[in-house]
């Protein structure tokens, strides 16, 4: 290749018979020895510089035939072709396996579930041999199990409690009815045998109202309706109300640190709440004691207190005061008129406000009875 005229002036017989194989920019190849390489047709060419000097460069030239394989991809090729099946095969034989034994625990889980009742409802689904995403599920249900025990128990109880409580004054009704019928009776009989009918059903008329209190479950429609109302005002008012029932024992209610307190409630509700844990102090108070009610802020949260100098309640006795129906002492409960309701509804109350209530007691000695108003409260004094 001369450099002046940039033009080849000797080339091999061969270059002569493919010369459009060899037709290469040579004036742009530089670097003794370095090697090119260019696409032609179905060639491959490469280009050597193997000599220079002033005038002319000398190269060497090779073209060969593109193949489209090689043996390392033929060999590649045979063996993807014959193992890419045993793979995939194998595969498939391991997912069968494993969805069976999958398929398997859940067939018999929900076969274990299907033969569930509410007379089973201790039972619980076996986990041990079943795959973790099934233990999981089984775990789940059980747990879910667990608490539909405890609410079908809880349901149980309630309602044969609820049908001893008025079986007992419907009976102490017929009774009554029958007695009176028996036989001709003076004016002075049959009023004593009706006041003790409509005493028996304004107790059982009791009962169905606290039941159906105790039986709604629209808290939003009782939360719509809190306004802002005075603590201490509305202590009072309870107190007033209450003395009616402490007179007759000889009680005095005491009140001391009422501060004025501005909160958010329902005020029908939070006043039933207090009376009824008033007159509970009032109804387990010996006669000529003293009950007191205090309002005051213990730095985290104001606080309603009542303290009675009663019979106490027994540590045992404490987990249960909540419960529905529930009567420490059932023979004076029932004398004293009491349901069994009334701290059920206390609590139900409370929860609604998100307020908390906790109970301290010693027997023969007393119990006292703090309500807590945190967050809602404002001191105005």
């Amino acid at each position: 290749y001369n450099k002046k005229s940039k033009s080849i002036v000797h080339m091999s017989v061969s270059f002569q018979r493919s010369e459009d194989l060899f037709k290469l920019p040579l004036h742009e190849l530089v670097g003794l020895y370095s090697i090119d390489y260019y696409d032609k047709k179905s060639y491959r060419v490469s280009s050597m510089l193997v000599n220079e000097d002033d005038n002319v460069k000398t190269f060497i030239q090779l073209a060969r035939k593109k193949v489209s394989s090689s043996p390392y991809l033929d060999n590649l090729l045979l063996q993807l072709v014959f193992s890419v099946p045993m793979i995939v095969l194998f595969l498939l034989i391991i997912t069968n396996r494993l969805l069976k034994r999958s398929i398997q625990s859940f067939e018999i889980t929900v076969d274990a579930v299907n033969k569930l009742s509410a007379h089973d409802l201790k039972k619980r689904l076996v986990s041990d041999n079943a795959p973790l995403e099934i233990r999981v599920l089984i775990n789940t249900f059980n747990a879910l199990l667990q608490r539909l025990e405890e609410s079908f128990n809880r349901i149980s109880s309630f309602s044969a409690d609820a049908s001893h409580e008025l079986k007992t004054p419907l009976t102490v009704i017929l009774g009554e009815a029958e007695v009176g019928l028996r036989k001709e009776r003076t004016p002075l009989e049959y009023q004593t045998i009706l006041h003790d009918i409509i005493e028996e059903g304004q107790y059982v008329k009791e009962i169905i109202d606290q039941l159906f209190f105790l039986a709604r479950k629209d808290t939003q429609a009782f939360t719509r309706s809190f306004q802002e109302l005075y603590l201490d005002e509305l202590l009072l008012d309870v107190v007033e109300q209450a003395q009616a029932i402490a007179k007759i024992k000889s009680i005095n209610l005491y009140l001391e640190n009422i501060n004025p307190v501005t909160i958010l409630a329902n005020e029908v509700l939070l006043k039933t709440a207090l009376l009824n844990l008033v007159k509970n102090a009032i109804t387990y108070s010996s006669k000529g004691s003293e009950v007191k009610i205090s309002l005051y802020n213990d730095n985290k949260a104001f606080v309603v207190e009542i303290k009675d100098n009663g019979c106490g309640i027994s540590a045992d006795a404490l987990s249960y005061i909540f419960e529905r129906f529930y009567r420490v002492d059932k023979s004076r409960s029932r004398k004293e008129g009491r349901t069994g309701l009334g701290l059920s509804i206390v609590k139900t109350i409370l929860d609604i406000h998100h307020y908390s209530i906790s109970i301290e007691s010693e027997l023969e000695k007393g119990t006292t009875a703090k309500i807590r108003f945190p967050n809602l409260l404002r001191d105005i004094g």
